[in-house]
């Protein structure tokens, strides 16, 4: 019989953690990443992850960016961007390739690439779905994040726990190379307990709180999000992500040729441009890229919008936009927004043009000129326009990598049921089971872990390295629960920081 967490602790561990309460929800995170995963192509990537322990070490890189929020640690931060991730690519095959094949490469791949995909999500998600929540709810980022995170538990989404896998003193070495700063190996410990025991394994605790606090607020994003037709959403971003993670692997392999820099266009699929007046979320179009470009160059000069009529082809006026948090023309950026400044003509063709020059995160310049064709939508019941045949809509997974193995179900919590005080809580009161595979030696010594300065005996090994245990959760089954204390996992919770920094720079491009 595991032991218990009681629901008072976790509740006082949640105020003290707004940041990871309202942290593109951390198992928004999670979730796409594994769906990413789990609809890619045969080939090598898909012979890739059919280990479960990859899955799994994907998941949890794609937590890892946001647990540097949980210690007010600039490393959360950086770890959103291109800069990291091209230092981490480096690392990988300077020191493990080039042929990947120990299985501490092989983890070094896939939690890079989960922690990549979390910064493709946020500028995904910023950039585009927040404007369309301005746009209809009249709502921003404070709502959305944890909001969001709350409808995909209470709408039944939600199935991967997956364990922590971190490998500290290999992340310092690229945090060093990437920004000059080489973040402590304890403080990254910390923020991946932090984010594991409280946003990750225990989420179902507070989800229909927040559900109840923001469904009311969102009733166009509650709908939609999950929409493959919207661009932005949770569901719209899985073929992205997994576009993205096909272009780090050739990356990797040294493979991605510059003119295939563009991995992703919203809309995808073929699928026309739903929305035709100017100024409307829904009549933009997006390009995602598959390495980080310098925003200085993608500018009006270098990018353009023309409506084609056989060979004849009518400017556009357009606005060029980049990822939201880009602040200066020498910072990089994955994602470009083009917003049409005149009504689109229904059922007519579009074509995106980028010149060539557009300087790349890993240090080269596209040589040729990239077009990406995009059709205008047809009003319903329209007699002068032909709606564009495409693909349709993609539908997420929703079934594990092995669909023998059933989903694990959730703990429930009686949300009535009276609080104890901690010095009289009895060893059977209302509680929570605590699952999570961090593996402290006592409360005193994972306590320790609000204080980086010293590393707790029995903690970090519990955790970090290529031989940390699989939960088995990239099929839906979490391991069984290891014993703790009952109350200890969330010591560590009540002394972390109130303040959340998100995403506010992007960092620079360095042109190698």
């Amino acid at each position: 019989m595991p032991k218990m967490i009681p629901r008072w602790l976790l509740l006082t561990s949640l105020l003290a953690l707004p940041s990871l309460a309202a942290a593109h929800g951390i198992n928004g995170h999670v979730h796409v990443t594994g769906w990413a995963i789990e609809s890619l192509p045969p080939g090598p990537l898909r012979a890739f992850f059919d280990d479960a322990a990859l899955r799994d070490t994907a998941q949890s890189g794609a937590s890892f960016p946001d647990s540097g929020y949980a210690v007010d640690d600039a490393y959360g931060e950086m770890a959103h961007w291109e800069p990291f991730i091209e230092a981490y690519v480096r690392w990988i095959k300077a020191t493990h390739g080039p042929d990947f094949a120990t299985d501490e490469a092989r983890r070094h791949i896939a939690f890079m690439m989960g922690a990549a995909s979390h910064g493709l999500q946020d500028e995904i998600f910023d950039t585009i779905f927040l404007r369309h929540l301005e746009q209809e709810d009249g709502q921003s980022q404070d709502a959305a994040d944890p909001g969001t995170d709350a409808f995909l538990f209470t709408d039944g989404w939600l199935r991967f726990k997956p364990p922590v896998w971190l490998a500290p003193e290999d992340l310092q070495e690229v945090f060093d190379a990437a920004h000059g700063y080489r973040p402590e190996a304890m403080q990254m410990q910390a923020g991946m307990a932090r984010v594991k025991t409280l946003v990750i394994d225990n989420f179902h605790v507070f989800a229909p709180q927040l559900d109840a606090q923001y469904r009311p607020l969102l009733p166009w994003g509650a709908a939609h999000y999950m929409d493959p037709e919207t661009a932005g959403g949770h569901a719209s971003e899985i073929p992205a992500t997994r576009a993205y993670m096909e272009a780090l692997w050739d990356r990797l392999h040294d493979r991605l040729e510059p003119r295939a820099v563009v991995s992703y266009q919203y809309p995808g699929n073929g699928r026309p441009v739903p929305g035709l007046t100017a100024g409307r979320v829904e009549s933009w179009v997006h390009l995602v890229f598959g390495v980080g470009t310098n925003v200085g160059s993608l500018t009006p000069e270098t990018v353009s919008l023309v409506r084609t009529n056989g060979e004849v082809r009518e400017p556009v006026p357009v606005q060029v936009f980049h990822t939201r948090w880009s602040g200066s023309p020498d910072s990089t950026t994955r994602l470009l927004q083009l917003r049409p400044e005149t009504d689109l003509v229904p059922g007519a063709t579009y074509i995106l043009r980028l010149e060539a020059g557009l300087w790349m995160q890993d240090g080269r310049t596209t040589d040729a000129p990239i077009e990406i064709t995009f059709t205008a939508s047809c009003p319903e019941g329209s007699a002068d326009c032909t709606p564009v045949p495409h693909e349709g809509p993609w539908d997420p997974p929703l079934v594990p990598w092995d669909a023998a193995v059933p989903d694990a179900e959730l703990p429930t919590v009686d949300a009535g049921a009276p609080e104890a005080d901690a010095a009289t809580l009895p060893a059977d009161a209302e509680s929570v089971p605590a699952d999570a595979e961090i593996r402290p030696a006592d409360a005193a010594s994972l306590a320790d872990l609000g204080e980086p300065d010293t590393e707790p005996p029995g903690v970090a090994d519990a955790f970090v390295g290529a031989d940390a245990p699989s939960g088995g959760s990239a099929s839906g089954c979490n391991q069984a629960p290891v014993r703790t204390t009952p109350w200890a996992p969330f010591a560590v919770l009540l002394l972390a920081p109130a303040r959340l920094l998100r995403r506010r720079f992007a960092p620079r491009v360095t042109r190698v």
